[in-house]
């Protein structure tokens, strides 16, 4: 594939063949927000875990309740986390509070709402049904069934679940280390004042950023300067340390584009170094044994799509995470797009809401340093190949970038 531009479909497929899965580790349930689960999690007791009250009244015996009106004698009270040891009697009722086990020959719950203490027990004034805000055992969960499914990244719904069937210790696909490189003689770091023809270096910071939302601490490694030696004992560093090296700059046709050389050089085979895709064409995926490399384009747009379309899943996937791609929507378009259909494009754009329904306006943009424009765009315009024009009102594919909803206008 070296040298012969490929489809964004076949670079994705080259980049999850080429990954070799990470192993499990265990970890307490308190530091797994944001962790892959390993493994399928399986219920050890049933949910809920006897028949549970719904809501504060009087458990009975529903028979004794099929009209309003009937006086039942109270033989006691059951309230969370207590129990009533007795069977209920007939024409008899038990005070009740949500959440208690309902009493042995209870078969419904009347709220204390439609009932009223009087002399010698309690009035039911509306008529009960059999199961009546009642919730039966394991009518939520059965012991023995799988609650959540590996592969899943876990949130505070799946913390909470977790906790509820005892699970104090998580099994989680270890993250993947990966280290990141600026390349470039024109870059200086954030805190030095640029000289003449010099820039701040923004790539890495945004890429760490990126990686981050995907559950990996990123090891920034600084900037290399274009010159052979340095590049080369940084990219045989960053190899050799760690899961995945990404690379941005020195990956196009220039005379000091040296990545590709140099990554043959320490025998790395580089599986592509084009994809058809604007920005970010001159995109390099590499691998030496289990370690991959990514080669991204230095203009800060291309180095964001480039990384959020490829090294972005393969983060996830290398975790066995079950999604590993940002959510897709189909929007409707605000505005004409014009297009060249030689490559597929993804355009930074802004997605909202407006009365219910999503729509997508292409942001305005010079080019891929445009990094300040691109700042605004909470989402991704999707044109595909061979489309030259895009029209106003047409369902347009839009990838959501990362907090998107922080950007996100609604109507």
């Amino acid at each position: 594939m070296v040298d012969v531009v490929i489809s964004v479909e076949q670079a994705r497929q080259i980049v999850l063949d080429n990954l070799v899965p990470l192993p499990s580790e265990e970890i307490p349930l308190t530091d797994s927000a944001g962790r892959i689960l390993a493994g399928d999690i399986v219920a050890d007791i049933d949910l809920p875990p006897f028949d549970r009250a719904r809501m504060d009244g009087y458990a009975l015996q529903s028979r004794d309740a099929s009209r309003p009106g009937v006086i039942l004698k109270v033989a006691g009270e059951v309230a969370a986390g207590t129990e009533f040891r007795e069977t209920l009697q007939p024409g008899h009722a038990v005070r009740i509070m949500t959440g208690a086990p309902v009493p042995p020959g209870a078969d419904a719950v009347q709220k204390f709402e439609v009932t009223e203490d009087v002399e010698g027990g309690v009035r039911i004034d509306e008529a009960v049904r059999p199961g009546q805000n009642i919730g039966p055992r394991g009518s939520e969960v059965k012991r023995g069934s799988t609650i959540i499914p590996g592969g899943t990244r876990v949130s505070a719904g799946e913390i909470a679940v977790l906790a509820t069937f005892g699970i104090a210790r998580v099994c989680v696909a270890r993250r993947p280390s990966m280290a990141l490189f600026a390349t470039g003689t024109e870059l200086v770091d954030v805190d030095v004042k640029p000289g003449p023809a010099q820039i701040r270096n923004s790539n890495s910071y945004a890429l760490s950023a990126y990686a981050r939302d995907a559950g990996i601490e990123a090891r920034n490694l600084g900037i290399l300067p274009d010159d052979p030696d340095r590049l080369r004992e940084g990219i045989r560093r960053g190899i050799e340390s760690d899961d995945l090296l990404v690379l941005s700059g020195g990956v196009s046709m220039g005379d000091y584009d040296l990545v590709k050389s140099i990554l043959l050089e320490l025998k790395a085979e580089i599986l592509f170094d084009k994809v058809c895709i604007h920005p970010g064409k001159p995109t390099v995926f590499a691998r030496r044994g289990d370690r991959i490399i990514f080669g991204l384009p230095g203009n800060p747009v291309s180095v964001a799509v480039t990384f959020l379309m490829f090294a972005y899943p393969a983060l996830l996937a290398l975790q066995g995470a079950a999604e590993i791609d940002l959510p897709r929507v189909r929007a409707v378009l605000a505005g004409d797009v014009t297009h060249h259909p030689d490559r597929r494009s993804y355009f930074p754009a802004k997605l909202g809401i407006q009365d219910g329904s999503a729509s997508v306006a292409q942001l305005k943009w010079v080019g891929s340093s445009d990094l300040v424009a691109f700042r605004r765009a909470n989402a991704l315009l999707v044109i595909r190949e061979n489309v030259e024009r895009a029209s106003k009102g047409d369902l347009a594919e839009t990838v959501l970038l990362p907090g998107c909803a922080w950007k996100m206008d609604q109507g």
